[in-house]
């Protein structure tokens, strides 16, 4: 899952989270997030959960980012709980390369699909989100802490 990033640049690995990478973890969580954050407690359950996949950006030895995908019993959807990047590691593709790493995970453990939900003035996501082929699909108003409303949007990961 290695990419080389262009010259002069680290390679960017996204691989299964570990417990040493919480605190990295937990402070991206806390940089990228006003609100409806993750507690530490709810991450590093999510470590070790069978019904979940915590997935680490490693960009030159640190973590950049993250992504959290969920699965319930049964069902063939994948949902992205959350994804975050360090705000230093914007403009890299590395957002890009933690999402369709996400995308593979998710279809490795079998899900047919893949949903989300983003702050409907999170442009910066929702243009990622439909480069990458997600379909807006509802808009739950007041869906977030502060009564922001949320797009939700899903993708089809195998015909």
């Amino acid at each position: 899952m290695a990419r080389q990033l262009g010259a002069g640049t680290q390679a960017a690995a996204v691989r299964p989270a570990r417990i040493e990478d919480l605190d990295a973890i937990e402070a991206i969580e806390n940089k990228v997030f006003d609100g409806d954050r993750l507690s530490r407690r709810s991450l590093r359950y999510f470590l070790t959960a069978k019904t979940a996949i915590l997935l680490a950006l490693d960009s030159g030895g640190r973590i950049a980012g993250y992504s959290l995908i969920g699965f319930r019993k049964n069902s063939f959807r994948g949902r992205l709980y959350s994804i975050a990047l360090d705000p230093s590691a914007h403009g890299r593709g590395l957002g890009r390369q933690l999402l369709h790493s996400s995308e593979r995970a998710a279809k490795a453990r079998g899900a047919m699909t893949m949903r989300l939900e983003v702050r409907t003035d999170n442009s910066r996501a929702i243009r990622l989100y439909e480069q990458s082929g997600y379909c807006r699909f509802a808009i739950i108003d007041d869906y977030y802490e502060d009564g922001a409303s949320a797009l939700r949007l899903e993708k089809v990961l195998r015909a």
